[in-house]
């Protein structure tokens, strides 16, 4: 499995649809889990939440949506989650993230 297919798969993919990828790559869900974790050493999860905390600092950068929007626009269920992840991810919430840009 090479990073462009697994980008590819799960650019738009919620993490709950882990059983749509793995239906998309013909293996078992466990297995898929198990194989990327291996190859990527990184969860899924991780990964997934990684490549949605890069887009939204690029939507941060980018454009003047919302948090609210942006949080929406890339499937997290709520604003408060999103927030937590960014932080967890980048060490400031979006808003600092993005006023920080701003300054720069």
């Amino acid at each position: 499995m090479c990073n462009k297919t697994v980008q590819h798969l799960i650019s738009n993919c919620p993490l709950t649809h882990r059983h749509l990828l793995a239906e998309l790559t013909g293996l078992n869900s466990n297995y898929l889990i198990t194989l990327f974790k291996k190859q990527m050493r990184m969860t899924l999860k991780n990964y997934i939440q990684e490549q949605r905390i890069e887009e939204a600092k690029k939507l941060l950068r980018l454009t003047n949506d919302t948090i609210s929007s942006i949080s929406t626009r890339l499937n997290f269920y709520d604003q408060s989650y999103f927030i937590k992840v960014f932080k967890k991810h980048t060490g400031i919430t979006p808003k600092q993230y993005r006023s920080d840009v701003a300054n720069s």
